[in-house]
């Protein structure tokens, strides 16, 4: 019987969509944009996940993983935030380097 590769975390991309589908995040996403979010990108990336896990070849599985909204759109790089340009401006450099 063929084992699931270890390449894919299966948990975090089905997190991601309970938390966009939560009251929470909908109530955050209403006041937000003024509309509720479909989650259908979290849901995409919870499918490619499960095709990832189950493909054998492990090189495979990471290009897929490449492919997902969260591996392109989320993380540290504050450019790439949600809320970037809605809740808060993105300043080229930082003023807490500043003192007066």
């Amino acid at each position: 019987m063929v084992q699931g590769n270890d390449v894919v975390n299966v948990i975090l991309f089905f997190d991601e969509w309970s938390r966009c589908v939560g009251s929470g995040y909908q109530k955050d996403s209403l006041y937000r944009f003024g509309k509720f979010d479909s989650c259908s990108e979290q849901w995409n990336d919870l499918k490619i996940a499960l095709k990832a896990k189950t493909t054998v070849d492990q090189q495979e599985a990471t290009r897929l993983l490449a492919t997902t909204h969260y591996k392109k759109n989320l993380g540290s790089d504050p450019a790439s935030s949600p809320t970037a340009g809605y809740i808060w401006d993105l300043k080229d450099k930082p003023c807490w380097d500043e003192v007066e």
